[in-house]
């Protein structure tokens, strides 16, 4: 497991996000509006394809994140996420997070700190399409 310290970075692996992604998405959230899981209806959109939820993406960044080992059994719980998205993840993009440690401090409850992630998310380009912030309850060091 990394040690958790502000300024620590790390990047995650890639994920390319497909049709089955954005399909099981809209199932267990029953968000089926049409940019997501209608291509022709879609087509007609400024984008011209279907695009994946914002929400599935920001997860798929958020599980990214977790397989680096930046947290582990840490987590104690979220306390809050703050996240924009500033242009679409498309079917067949390859998605990838920055992630910074921005602030790490202890709580009132001793043995618990409250550490600020800043993510940065990417897609196959390195264009951003995502950034936000998520606030985790940790053990302490």
């Amino acid at each position: 497991m990394l040690q958790l310290r502000s300024g620590a970075r790390v990047t995650t692996p890639g994920r390319t996000i497909g049709e089955g992604d954005v399909n099981l998405f809209a199932g267990l959230v029953g968000d089926f509006t049409p940019i997501h899981v209608d291509a022709e209806a879609a087509a007609k959109s400024p984008h011209g394809t279907r695009i994946a939820h914002g929400p599935l993406a920001m997860a798929t960044a958020i599980g990214m994140m977790t397989q680096t080992g930046l947290l582990g059994e840490r987590v104690i719980g979220l306390v809050n996420l703050s996240w924009d998205f500033s242009a679409p993840v498309k079917i067949g993009d390859t998605i990838r997070a920055h992630v910074e440690v921005a602030d790490l401090r202890a709580t009132s409850k001793p043995g618990r700190d409250l550490a600020t992630l800043a993510f940065e998310v990417v897609n196959q380009s390195g264009a951003a399409v995502q950034r936000g912030r998520m606030l985790v309850v940790v053990h302490a060091n």
